[in-house]
């Protein structure tokens, strides 16, 4: 019996050291406001594409931003060819209550935009994602983000 906190403190960590995380690239946005025109691009670097991987965008706002959702577009070369999406994705409930992790004054969400996806080559890919709202200059958004993960 009096090993079970041991036991437990020990899968505690071993869980918590185990990082997914392949690759990952943050942007800080100047005075908290994404425009039209300031489009996130980053290049991916495959290496291992025996294993599925699961693709992350993040998206830091403050108690500020203006709406409950955010439209997004999304362009990638994952197949070897341009693929573009446009996605909606709400960062409050319906109660208005924010979704994500609360850092300090900030709320940061992760938005998964491809599962258990598997790369047919290794090299660099292409993501670029756009905001696609309603106004120009969508104020309350500190920081944007792409991580790889090893899928589960």
């Amino acid at each position: 019996m009096k090993y079970i906190p041991l036991f437990l403190l020990s899968v505690f960590l071993l869980i918590a050291c185990n990082n997914k995380k392949v690759f990952k690239t943050q942007k800080e946005l100047e005075n908290s406001v994404w425009t039209y025109s300031d489009v996130f691009r980053s290049v991916i670097p495959v290496k291992d594409i025996t294993k599925p991987y699961d693709i992350y965008f993040s998206i830091e706002h403050t108690e500020n931003y203006p709406f409950q959702n955010i439209y997004l577009r999304i362009s990638d070369d994952f197949h070897g060819k341009i693929n573009i999406d446009t996605i909606n994705f709400d960062l409050y409930d319906k109660y208005g209550i924010a979704k994500g992790k609360k850092h300090g004054k900030n709320y940061n969400v992760s938005i998964l935009l491809r599962k258990s996806f598997k790369f047919k080559k290794p090299g660099d890919y292409k993501i670029e994602i756009e905001q696609f709202t309603r106004t120009d200059s969508l104020e309350g958004v500190t920081g944007l983000g792409f991580s790889l993960n090893a899928a589960k």
